[in-house]
């Protein structure tokens, strides 16, 4: 039972109805907070970032101050809800990050800390500040893993593959995006599976394996057109434009270019169209429509900030190519110095080798052959650097192909192997050595058998757990119910404290079983245990004690207050709504309630509960009698 609610009973007991009712408005309202929280999970926010605005905003309502898990769940969600294509919200998301992550409660959460931690990461990433963003998805990674989160290991290695790849790093990008892909197969979050592998076709268009990237965009935007989501479907769109791009396939990717162009326009998605400018001011100077290329990267200028690295890089480097073709050789240096910054800034080390040809052919129309040469030589440079990175993504893709891992795995027991001989006779050499490792192992081995002890104790309190509870209804059983009340008898005449309990059972609950089957009457007594949930405070223990025998005790409980909980509870047994069980079913039960003398004791005091249940059930059932 919440705590609010707990507090409630102390201060109102006699508003014992009202408070379980409340009771009941705060679990639906934990339901459907919950049920929020997974639709996020599932991936809403990648289609339709309204409703995932909206579904913040109503938990707000939903989810009470002082629950702590919901609340640190609601800052996780919060955090990504941003939209870092506005300008100043970036900023802001990273302010809001920082200013979560000092709550204190997080240190009983880490899974929510880590996420918090994540999501400050990737807004750092989208602020140009690569070198940070890395090293908190490296550490992000490392302690998922300790947290054994694969949700978290398969988000932070998603980021990480998403930057690697950016950045040319193809054998880093595609080991973690292909570890991501299935960690999210395995958790079934086929969402997240799909932009997941648009990023690992993004990898293959970036290797330069244009077929591949190709096959899994059109994959992916059938299933976005066949589920009508058609921004997503356009900006796969794009993908597949700029992958035919590199195949040569102009014509086809201008077409696609000029279709999300217009697309983005009818919706007024003025920075969505300005990228797709950029991309097609490339495909046109391929095709050498140098004037068509300059008025898209005039659409594109205002829209394209330095902050939006990649597409500013690239605006530049495709300005740089018109204004050498125009002859402006000054401008083109200034284009190409805003170029190199960007590139610089997020480590592209593709575009950087684009950049330097481009640079040496301007020194060259400049008869300035001394730079020109150094441009090229670093163009060689970067681009050996490049084909290095080629070669072993390559060799990755290989490895998983021919599934040579396992020989590998074979080679590194060998390996160790042979390293634990040469151990053993250095050893034979070192006898002091030899002797601290021995302490060392003698050491590991008393861990492992306390560790081994902790277990075992641990599983024998749940085992003893599970030996006085009920299987069915999971209230505590016959034998550990009358040991604790032994004790509060005793507890009650030592302290002179008042000591009731409640006996009831179901009515006609034999005729429920034959006409109704026994599955509905196990169904029954799991209702009457959770009304005893529902109606007792958290001093009070119903217990299973028969076929449909129940019994209540209650210490620090008058007759009167006993026998006012009695009526509670049969009334709330008789008034429960039970759509959910066959048409004709209803439910009754009859209580005795008795109160401790002086004089009683524990076998005493069950008698008269019995005696006075025995009268209820004559008097016509469905009521509570005092004995």
């Amino acid at each position: 039972m919440q705590k609010p609610l707990f507090l409630a009973k102390v201060f109102f007991i006699a508003s014992l109805l009202l408070t379980s009712s409340l009771s009941f408005a705060d679990a639906e309202n934990n339901q459907k907070a919950d049920a929020i929280f997974k639709a996020i999970d599932n991936g809403i926010a990648i289609n339709d970032h309204q409703q995932y605005l909206s579904y913040i905003n109503e938990l707000d309502s939903l989810i009470e101050p002082n629950d702590a898990w919901r609340q640190l769940r609601k800052d996780r969600a919060r955090c990504w809800s941003f939209d870092i294509y506005k300008e100043g919200q970036v900023a802001v998301a990273l302010a809001f990050a920082e200013k979560a992550l000092t709550n204190p409660l997080l240190a009983q959460y880490p899974s929510h800390k880590l996420d918090l931690m994540l999501c400050k990461t990737w807004y750092v990433e989208q602020s140009g500040d690569v070198d940070t963003a890395l090293k908190g998805y490296n550490k992000a990674i490392n302690d998922a893993y300790i947290l054994e989160d694969l949700r978290l290991v398969a988000d932070a290695r998603s980021m990480r593959g998403y930057l690697h790849s950016y950045q040319g790093n193809f054998t880093h990008a595609l080991e973690d995006l292909i570890t991501a892909q299935s960690m999210y197969q395995n958790l079934n979050l086929p969402a997240w599976e799909e932009l997941n592998l648009y990023e690992i076709a993004n990898a293959y268009r970036r290797l330069g394996d244009q077929t591949s990237a190709i096959r899994y965009f059109k994959q992916l935007h059938r299933s976005k057109i066949a589920s009508q989501n058609f921004d997503v479907a356009n900006t796969i769109s794009v993908s597949i434009a700029i992958a035919e791009e590199e195949l040569g396939q102009l014509d086809r990717a201008k077409a696609r270019f000029n279709e999300a162009y217009l697309y983005w326009g009818e919706k007024g998605e003025h920075m969505a169209q300005a990228t797709v400018a950029v991309n097609m001011a490339g495909t046109l100077i391929k095709l050498a429509e140098f004037k068509q290329a300059q008025r898209y990267i005039d659409s594109a200028v205002e829209y394209i900030s330095p902050s939006d690295e990649g597409f500013y890089a690239f605006l530049h480097l495709f300005q740089a190519q018109i204004y050498l073709n125009e002859n402006k050789l000054a401008a083109a240096h200034t284009s190409v110095e805003k170029a190199r910054s960007a590139f610089m800034r997020v480590k592209n080390i593709t575009g950087l080798a684009q950049l330097q040809q481009l640079e040496s052919d301007i020194f060259v129309k400049q008869n300035d052959w001394q730079q020109a040469y150094q441009s090229l030589n670093e163009y060689v440079n970067l681009h050996n650097e490049l084909d290095k990175k080629l070669l072993s993504t390559h060799t990755t893709e290989m490895r998983t192909r021919f599934n040579a891992d396992q020989i590998e795995q074979e080679n590194k027991h060998l390996i160790e192997n042979q390293q634990l001989r040469d151990i053993e006779l250095a050893m034979l050499e070192q006898n002091k050595l030899q002797q601290w490792i021995i302490i060392l192992l003698g050491g590991l081995i008393l861990l492992i058998i306390s560790i081994f002890a902790y277990k075992q104790n641990q599983k024998n309190k749940l085992l003893s757990t599970l030996a006085l509870t009920d299987d069915l209804t999971q209230l505590p059983n016959r034998r550990y119910i009358y040991d604790k009340a032994e004790q509060l008898t005793e507890q009650a005449k030592n302290t002179q404290t008042p000591f009731s309990v409640i006996s009831f059972d179901a009515d006609n609950f034999k005729a429920i079983n034959d006409n109704f089957g026994h599955e509905v009457g196990d169904l029954a007594l799991k209702l009457l245990a959770k009304t005893c949930r529902n109606v007792l405070s958290s001093e009070q223990e119903a217990a299973r004690v028969g076929g449909e025998e129940f019994l209540i005790i209650l210490p620090n409980t008058d007759k009167a207050q006993a026998y006012k909980l009695a009526r509670t509870l049969v009334q709330q047994v008789s008034n429960t709504d039970f759509k959910s069980f066959p048409p004709g079913f209803t439910l009754t039960i009859s209580a005795g309630v008795a109160g401790l003398k002086t004089d009683d004791n524990l076998a005493s005091l069950l008698k008269q509960a019995d005696h006075a249940l025995y009268q209820a059930k004559a008097n016509g059932r469905n009521q509570a009698q005092m004995s």
